[in-house]
């Protein structure tokens, strides 16, 4: 009688929040259930999945009828959050009903209506077909010892800067490689860059840049994403002894209906390695802040770092993460950062920099 009672709440909850009138208790409550109870979350998952699928046929329908008559621009529908947590919540019953245990998982990638990729700790990212390029597609092969960075595609993102670096490779189409002295960089920033969106004015100038979306990990009730940002190529400084490596970025978040907590974290990983060998960590350093929930205020974070001698490259990259039941509640806040700002300065006192 009380699972029914339970069941029958969860139904209503959920449908306050997909139709957006849910207070701040309600999704609290909702959140409680959905903490509580493996059978709980299956239904909620199950009805994530309803809502999305019908509005996914509407649209379709809508967008052939209009293309046919018109030829015009359909109607645009709300559909994106419950899509992306229909996505979310497919993955999360599979992952109920065939691993109970978490376990070590090889990345892989399944194309249907999306794009999969899987790291070793059960993280799950959904892209679309239309938007998955050969920089998604294509794996690697050069092992990095990143101990801070679990997301794969991350990695891959690293080991292929890595790539086009020693191949001394003039142009990627998926970032910016640039010359400074001794130093040479791979930069994704400006192609991540959106405008103004979800509220959010970019820090400076008209354009920010936007996170991917968060990896949803159902069993350790946590979302995370994880980006590579920028690679330099040290390995043409006669001497890095006491070199040291300042970085800065400002941050700001989307508002959302749950009030959540978003940790940012700015890390700074050294690796040596000749040409198409496998990079060893020769040290690591990382910082984080919690960011608040004003979307007119940028927080700054920062990070120092003294190069360990034989460094060959560093890798810095960003990561936005989220822990509790409210993680794994639809979430379209969007996670933006905005001048990202590297110099190196060398033993002699001489700056490189802003890389």
């Amino acid at each position: 009688m009380n699972a029914k009672k339970n069941h029958d709440r969860l139904d209503f909850l959920t449908s306050k929040m997909l139709d957006e009138v849910a207070s701040s208790l309600e999704v609290a409550e909702l959140e409680l259930l959905i903490q509580s109870d493996v059978g709980l979350r299956k239904r909620y998952s199950s009805l994530i999945l309803q809502e999305s699928l019908l509005h996914w046929e509407i649209g379709q329908a809508v967008d052939y009828l209009n293309t046919e008559e018109s030829k015009k621009k359909v109607v645009y529908f709300p559909i994106f959050a419950s899509a992306a947590a229909a996505l979310v919540a497919m993955f999360c019953g599979w992952l109920i009903s065939n691993h109970p245990k978490s376990g070590n998982q090889e990345l892989s990638k399944i194309e249907v209506f999306s794009s999969e990729f899987e790291d070793s700790k059960g993280l799950t990212n959904f892209k679309t077909v239309s938007s998955s390029s050969s920089f998604t597609s294509t794996i690697y092969r050069n092992a990095l010892d990143l101990p801070l960075i679990q997301d794969a595609r991350s990695i891959n993102s690293a080991s292929r800067a890595i790539e086009m670096l020693e191949k001394n490779v003039r142009f990627d189409s998926n970032a910016l490689i640039s010359y400074h002295d001794q130093v040479r960089s791979w930069n994704r920033s400006d192609h991540m860059s959106v405008p103004a969106e979800n509220g959010i004015l970019p820090f400076k100038g008209d354009v920010m840049i936007k996170l991917p979306e968060m990896l949803v990990n159902v069993d350790l009730q946590t979302a995370k994403v994880q980006e590579t940002l920028q690679v330099l190529d040290v390995r043409e400084i006669s001497n890095t002894t006491e070199t040291k490596l300042d970085a800065e970025i400002f941050l700001n978040k989307g508002a959302s209906a749950t009030h959540d907590s978003t940790e940012f974290e700015l890390s700074v990983h050294a690796l040596e390695g000749g040409q198409g060998m496998n990079k060893m960590s020769t040290g690591f350093t990382s910082n984080a802040l919690v960011a608040d929930s004003d979307q007119a205020s940028w927080e700054r974070l920062s990070s120092e770092f003294i190069v360990p001698e034989g460094t060959d490259f560093l890798v810095v990259s960003l990561t936005a993460k989220m822990e509790g039941p409210q993680a794994l509640l639809p979430n379209t806040q969007g996670n933006y950062a905005d001048l990202l700002s590297i110099n190196l300065t060398m033993s002699d006192g001489k700056t490189v920099g802003p890389l």
